[in-house]
């Protein structure tokens, strides 16, 4: 649990290259390499799949990092603190990739509720792996508690270690689980791709996923708001979507003319 995976030295200037940064690099890898296979698997142009996992991922890491600014503007009250500090926040990812892929996949040619389908699993396979990054970072921690299971942090830059007790792995809880949602989604039924209902199997499941494990949260920089964590209360809109979803694809296919 080392935030730090090594330091290079150039001309005299050292550069940390910091664990989470690493699993960031290898989430985003995993979710293109899956995407753009589940895909081509499916029929679609894999040139098109790669170019939507790209814009995908440069739409995420700005909501990410968009979302983390707002939380920390509400937290703190002024421009300035929301800036003092960066960081990211999960939530924002989905929702900045999702809007950046709905804006390029029609140039693209894509067939949006296919390759959304197709490319799902991904996501979690993904999360999980950023989690490990959170793990070895020390962030995302979990409230104290000496049991099975419970992890102690000592690097002095992990900020779980601002005080060094035993805590609930909650990086290791999520990211366990998220390749438990990867698998269903892989081994899910494919007669409805296109329908959206893969992609509201992801929504409805991780939101339970989410809303439990923040349960066992430590850390009290992810805002609170009315006893409800910020992600949350976003669970529980994602859970009414993926809902909405499945009863929407739920619904009997139109007979052909």
């Amino acid at each position: 649990m080392n935030p730090i995976f090594t330091i290079l030295e150039f001309g005299g200037v050292q550069r940390p290259i910091g664990n989470f940064g690493i699993m960031l690099a290898v989430a985003m890898l995993v979710a293109a390499v899956v995407a753009t296979r589940a895909a081509s698997r499916g029929g679609i142009d894999s040139g098109s799949a790669i170019a939507a996992a790209g814009f995908t991922a440069a739409g995420a890491l700005f909501g990410a990092s968009f979302l983390y600014h707002v939380v920390e503007f509400f937290r703190t009250g002024s421009v300035s603190g929301a800036f003092a500090t960066q960081g990211i926040v999960f939530y924002g990812a989905p929702i900045g990739g999702a809007l950046a892929l709905y804006f390029t996949a029609p140039r693209l040619g894509l067939p949006l509720g296919r390759f959304l389908d197709l490319a799902v699993p991904g996501i979690p396979m993904a999360h999980a792996m950023g989690r490990l990054g959170c793990f070895f970072g020390g962030c995302c921690f979990g409230r104290p508690y000496d049991g099975p299971f419970s992890v102690q942090y000592t690097h002095p830059l992990a900020p779980a270690a601002q005080e060094s007790v035993f805590r609930h792995a909650v990086p290791l809880y999520e990211s366990a689980l998220l390749l438990m949602l990867a698998a269903l989604l892989m081994f899910w039924p494919k007669r409805r791709v296109g329908s959206g209902e893969h992609v509201g199997v992801y929504l409805a499941v991780y939101a339970v996923i989410r809303a439990t494990t923040e349960t066992f949260r430590g850390d009290g920089v992810r805002g609170v708001w009315f006893g409800v964590s910020t992600s949350q209360w976003i669970s529980i809109g994602m859970f009414l979507v993926g809902v909405w979803l499945l009863q929407r694809a739920r619904r009997p296919l139109p007979s052909p003319a």
